[in-house]
């Protein structure tokens, strides 16, 4: 059978190929659409929102696989229709098949990350540090991926680097298949809770989750249109921008976490989303790119320090063979805030005042920052990960 990989690895290769290419997707794939399609903006935004839509659809039954099939080859599948859907938009001859392609990536890419998560969540117990460590691995394939992409774009086109990159995915499915199977089964199995009992479970976080997606999604979109708009900067100097909030990405989940370990969640989640608000508040009054790019940190920072946090209290509070049913609850409370705040980031920049729109995310910003302690408790969440927490028992354990 030749070697086998860890599962563990395998599934951090298996993300970070995905997650690295889907990256580059989002910002290529409306221009794309755009050059290659001839696409109006309507269509591009139907484009969009339909990998949305069957991303937010496909999440339950990605749960429903992950929590009783074998983990490593359910990510495996969600990989290989990532990568179908990356040659779909190579070959698309139209924007009939540009659609289809787009239904593929967004039920290939529910279907991955939820097992992932699934399959990081079984380590959490003797690693507290796992989801931040599989955010960081992520958020460093991303910039791996954006720069060869940058680079080959002129040479290849928007449909080669569409094929290179589909095959990338290829690999991450490849890896996964090759995976060590999970010594036990971890199917679901009888519970005393269904899917809706979990759903209300979690009801006080997701609501937290989904309010501060509105807010981050619609900063991240105002950031974008400000300045292509305002500043009339190109692609390589917009990436520019975002690059000191990449590297913070890459670099701050693992400090941030140990802080957590050390401080607790409650306290790291009022700084993260305060450090959040101050970015959206400082975008109304910021004097140029550099500066909102020394902005930007602050809001890549909170995603290093809440989306590990949010994930691990998720696979904390169910069952240890209901993560799959966990994280795809978590993923589609995101996916809709974001959606919702995109939406309304979209219609409201240049009809209104740039302040206004600026000072109300902030303000939903801080809102989440004061909520989300506040939902960790109600859900019965300790303050600190379980491991730390164990691990700042022993002293006291030990004879004097």
């Amino acid at each position: 059978m030749g070697h086998r990989l860890d599962r563990q690895r395998a599934s951090v290769l298996g993300a970070a190929t995905v997650g690295g290419s889907a990256d580059v997707l989002d910002f290529l794939l409306p221009l794309w659409a755009g050059v290659e399609l001839g696409a109006t903006p309507a269509q591009i935004g139907a484009l969009v929102a339909l990998e949305l839509a069957c991303s937010f659809a496909a999440r339950p039954l990605a749960g429903r696989l992950a929590d009783t099939r074998e983990r490593t080859r359910v990510a495996a599948l969600g990989a290989l229709l990532y990568g179908v859907g990356w040659l779909g938009y190579a070959l698309a001859p139209g924007l009939g098949a540009g659609l289809a392609a787009a239904a593929t990536t967004g039920v290939g890419g529910a279907v991955l990350w939820v097992s992932v998560r699934a399959i990081t969540a079984e380590r959490l117990e003797d690693d507290d540090a796992a989801f931040a460590r599989l955010f960081s691995r992520v958020a460093m394939a991303a910039w791996l991926y954006w720069v060869p992409a940058m680079v080959l774009l002129p040479h290849l086109g928007y449909r080669g680097v569409f094929a290179c990159l589909g095959a990338t995915c290829l690999v991450g499915a490849a890896a996964l298949l090759r995976a060590v199977p999970r010594a036990r089964d971890c199917a679901a199995g009888p519970s005393d809770r269904g899917p809706g009992g979990d759903a209300r479970r979690l009801a006080p976080l997701l609501g937290v989750v989904a309010l501060t997606a509105v807010a981050e999604s619609g900063v991240g979109l105002l950031l974008l249109l400000h300045l292509q708009q305002a500043y009339d900067l190109d692609v390589v100097q917009i990436a520019l921008v975002f690059l000191p909030g990449g590297i913070a990405l890459t670099v701050l989940p693992g400090p941030l976490h140990r802080l957590t370990a050390r401080w607790g969640r409650r306290p790291v989640y009022v700084a993260a989303g305060a450090g959040s608000a101050v970015f959206a508040a400082g975008l109304a009054v910021a004097p140029g790119p550099v500066a909102i790019a020394g902005l930007w940190v602050l809001t890549s920072a909170a995603w290093a320090a809440l989306t590990p946090i949010h994930e691990a209290a998720v696979a904390e509070v169910v069952a240890p063979g209901r993560s799959g049913r966990g994280m795809s609850l978590l993923g589609n409370a995101a996916l809709a805030g974001g959606a919702l705040g995109s939406a309304t980031a979209g219609a409201l920049y240049g009809s209104t005042s740039w302040a206004l729109v600026c000072g109300v995310l902030a303000a939903l910003l801080l809102v989440a920052a004061a909520a989300g302690p506040c939902a960790l408790r109600r859900i019965g969440v300790g303050d600190r990960p379980a491991a730390a927490a164990a691990r700042r028992e022993v002293p006291d354990a030990s004879p004097a």
